[in-house]
């Protein structure tokens, strides 16, 4: 009667009074411990097309979004394992003439744990940026999640510069399935007051401006 291991994981152990089958002995083995160990797949549908019942505890590194996840009964969950952050090609957008940076500088960065993204855009003014015109957004790395009676998101907007007035923090909410940040608000000269950021409004662009968005939202996948 074979016996299971020590550490109540249900890994059969053959008995010395069992006939002896080598093969067998390894297939139980193997299949008992590879189930418990970190199963490797190419992508979530090759994962599903071999894993037709998974089992509460499973762990799987999909190799085409290099993410690691754990089966908690009811669906695959990420893991973080020591992500980092990632830079991508992030664009500045206008409703009217889309601007370019120029010898400006634009970056945009983000880190994805599961259905959460962390992102962080910076934008400088150079002396040849085009500002474009109409009211900017910028790309976002990921779409947002469409939540019922919910939003996946607000992120926060910071300027500074030299002149009046030099510092100030406006927001930008996010709506379900968006691929861009919405309208982006600056306070104005007015207190209490915020204006939606346009290449003159709340003041007109020079270089040297410094525009920083940074946030976190859920993901449409």
């Amino acid at each position: 009667m074979p016996t299971t291991d020590a550490y109540g994981q249900g890994v059969s152990i053959a008995a010395l009074t069992d006939a002896p089958n080598a093969a067998t002995l390894s297939q139980n083995i193997a299949d008992a411990i590879v189930q418990r160990s970190i199963m490797r797949f190419a992508s979530a549908s090759a994962r599903a097309a071999t894993l037709t019942s998974p089992v509460e505890g499973m762990e799987t590194w999909l190799q085409d979004t290099n993410s690691l996840e754990i089966y908690d009964g009811t669906a695959w969950r990420a893991v973080p394992y020591g992500t980092q952050w990632t830079t991508y090609a992030v664009q500045w957008q206008a409703t009217t003439t889309n601007p370019s940076p120029g010898n400006g500088t634009l970056v945009g960065q983000y880190m994805k744990i599961g259905t959460t993204c962390h992102i962080y855009i910076k934008l400088v003014i150079g002396t040849t940026t085009n500002v474009g015109s109409g009211t900017y957004r910028f790309t976002l790395p990921f779409t947002t999640a469409t939540i019922t009676n919910s939003d996946p998101g607000c992120l926060v907007a910071v300027f500074s510069r030299a002149s009046t007035p030099n510092h100030g923090s406006g927001n930008s909410p996010l709506g379900g399935g968006w691929t861009t940040t919405d309208q982006i608000w600056f306070p104005s000269s007015t207190p209490g007051d915020e204006n939606v950021w346009t290449n003159t409004q709340p003041w007109t662009l020079a270089a040297t401006n410094v525009i920083r968005v940074h946030g976190t939202y859920q993901t449409a996948t």
